[in-house]
């Protein structure tokens, strides 16, 4: 994890079965610097962001939804992250922080 968040591992996250719920993944999926959902289209269907019956949905949920840049925000010190989270909370009872 520390070569991943340094850049010098060309890995990607698609799964995290580690996570104990959804909102979880989100958070730690942002901490890393690997999240490029705006906020505004969380939990909404295409629909709810580009109305029904369009004929190119990938490409008009893109403009609206996708950040070109990630999105990062710090949660849990004790958990993987792309810049130090030192002075957020821990999420795991005594465990130290990862940086």
């Amino acid at each position: 994890m520390k070569k991943f968040v340094k850049g010098e591992s060309d890995s990607y996250i698609f799964h995290m079965s580690w996570t104990e719920n959804k909102d979880n993944k989100v958070l730690f999926l942002r901490q890393l610097g690997e999240w490029y959902v705006i906020d505004k289209c969380i939990g909404k269907t295409t629909a709810d962001i580009i109305g029904i019956g369009s004929s190119s949905e990938n490409e008009a949920l893109m403009l609206p939804c996708c950040a070109t840049e990630p999105i990062f925000s710090c949660h849990y010190r004790d958990k993987p992250s792309k810049l130090p989270c030192t002075s957020s909370d821990t999420i795991d009872p005594h465990r130290r922080s990862f940086w």
